[in-house]
């Protein structure tokens, strides 16, 4: 494994433990699986796989809502094939 630093890879370590609660590592963490998750869910309202709620008078599309460590999914649902 490596970790990108201003677009260039560090030099490659070997993870031998996983965190534990409290590790000042477990944000930054987070904060990467977070913005990940929310880019595939973009995506996914790109090609219309996820269809939001429509909000307000300009009917603005939200899908996900992330808040510090709380993620939330409006999407409609489908009855269809079940």
């Amino acid at each position: 494994m490596s970790v990108l630093v201003n677009e260039s890879p560090t030099k490659e370590f070997k993870p031998i433990r996983g965190l534990r609660q409290g590790d000042p590592l477990a944000p930054f963490l987070f904060l990467m699986v977070a913005e990940g998750l929310g880019g595939i869910v973009r995506q996914a309202m790109k090609t219309n796989l996820l269809t939001g709620l429509k909000i307000g008078r300009k009917e603005i599309e939200v899908c996900i809502l992330q808040f510090a460590d709380d993620t939330l999914f409006l999407c409609e649902g489908y009855l269809e094939g079940i």
